[in-house]
């Protein structure tokens, strides 16, 4: 047998690289070296494992099947426990999600299996509700049933209102086409509909009296959204980024390599992943034994590292508004981030749930470190494709190669597609949220980069 401190062996390599380690943590450091930045190590060891089983035997993506599991933890405790770091500041575990790739990257597969218990519930009380409603007399004087959800795709705002008011411990949104999603409250009319999200994200109560809809509240709301988006189409959403902090609230997911690979024939264990289906119900019903809802305190030790944490973000926040607006979010999200670990993993590990530890503090911290990564990431993605403002860019040179002021978006995507920089969709996509140029009229544009 070889010697662990062999550097030929997996774990000999992993000796040197980060000192002496079990076999399993030493195979798992030197995969994420490889593949993935995110800190797997903030989960129990059953989930860790389920991530890498289907990384080798399912081709799925380590930090997309992560933070989507991480994100079903966190709409599956919902509203059941808050964190209180002081009178006036609580915290929910909502949490706003991205998963950003390629074309074909395999991204639904991970939220497909990260969420498959919630799904499961949802089918039951969906049949609960049909059952119900068969057996409901109008007559009666009884109260009409109502139908619960945990999820939705596509909820107008009223109607997510609505809907949460009938699963008060929260909801998620698991949007088909996020970029729907994103137009939707972008657009013409998307100024409103973006502050009314914020509300929603800050956790704060909303009110909604109109006309045309019946009045309607919601005290504590506690939403997650979850999606996957292309790279490219996400950079072109924050090149036009209005600067009203949406965005910041969101926490992207971008692997190290996006690119597809090739399918092995040997498929993911199945009990290892009926396992962590089983485990993720038994958190379910446990969460759904509670109607009230439960603050957590920061241990003092978890509240020294948050207070050490945040204060570094000081001197970079002061330097640079960017960096300030993503860190300020990320501020919050590790307190969210804790109250998150602390709940699933005492559960998962059979100790009382009284207080955030140093150790989901810990964990916290370093997944804050891993969406801040990706922040910057993505800024550098739009830098790189876009360069709004520079005379480097894609949109640049195709005003530059029309020659005039004034052109129509026909020229602009036939000059495109011409000159090989994009496609019909994608130089229209190009046009449309450019700073370079604006519309005139409708199918025409005009720009005053050439003067």
């Amino acid at each position: 047998m070889e010697s662990f401190e062999n550097e030929k062996t997996e774990l000999g390599k992993a000796h040197l690289k980060y000192g002496k380690m079990s076999i399993h943590e030493a195979n798992l450091r030197l995969k994420m070296a490889e593949e993935s930045e995110f800190p797997l190590t903030i989960f129990p060891k059953f989930i860790q494992d389920t991530i890498i089983e289907l990384h080798d035997h399912g081709n799925y993506n380590i930090d997309y099947t992560s933070v989507s599991i991480f994100t079903a933890l966190a709409g599956i405790i919902g509203n059941s426990y808050h964190l209180r770091k002081h009178i006036e500041w609580v915290e929910n575990p909502s949490m706003w999600v991205v998963l950003v790739g390629k074309s074909g990257q395999n991204k639904s597969a991970p939220l497909k299996t990260a969420f498959k218990a919630i799904k499961n519930l949802q089918k039951q009380y969906d049949q609960e509700y049909e059952s119900a409603i068969a057996n409901y007399d109008p007559d009666s004087g009884e109260k009409k049933p109502s139908k619960r959800k945990l999820y939705s795709t596509d909820p107008t705002f009223e109607a997510l209102i609505n809907i949460h008011k009938q699963n008060p411990n929260g909801m998620i949104l698991m949007p088909d086409e996020f970029k729907s999603f994103i137009l939707n409250l972008i657009g013409y009319s998307g100024t409103s509909k973006q502050s009314q999200f914020l509300s929603i994200w800050d956790g704060a109560p909303i009110s909604l009296d109109r006309k045309e809809v019946e009045s309607s509240s919601l005290s504590m709301p506690c939403v997650s959204i979850i999606g996957s988006i292309q790279d490219d189409v996400i950079a072109s959403f924050k090149a036009k980024d209005i600067k009203d902090g949406f965005f910041e609230r969101i926490l992207f997911a971008i692997p190290l390599k996006m690119e597809k690979k090739l399918i092995g024939r040997k498929n993911p264990d199945d009990y290892m992943v009926e396992k962590f289906h089983s485990r993720m119900k038994a958190l379910m019903d446990k969460v759904n034994e509670s109607i009230n809802t439960i603050e957590l305190p920061l241990s003092e030790k978890a509240e020294d590292l948050f207070i050490n944490e945040v204060n570094k973000h000081v001197k970079p926040s002061n330097k640079d508004a960017a960096i300030s607006g993503i860190l300020s979010k990320l501020d919050r999200y590790i307190l969210r981030f804790a109250l998150v670990l602390e709940v699933s993993n005492s559960f998962f590990e059979g100790q009382a749930i009284k207080q955030i530890s140093e150790s989901s503090m810990k964990k916290s911290i370093m997944l804050k470190d891993y969406f801040f990564s990706n922040a910057l990431k993505l800024d550098h993605m739009v830098l790189n494709v876009y360069e709004d403002n520079s005379k480097e860019g894609k949109v640049f040179q195709v005003l530059k190669k029309i020659g005039k002021r004034e052109f129509t978006n026909k020229e602009f995507i036939e000059m495109a597609n011409k000159l090989n920089i994009a496609k019909e969709s994608y130089a229209y996509q190009l046009l449309s949220n450019t700073k370079l140029a604006h519309k005139k009229q409708k199918g025409v544009y005009e720009t005053d980069v050439l003067n």
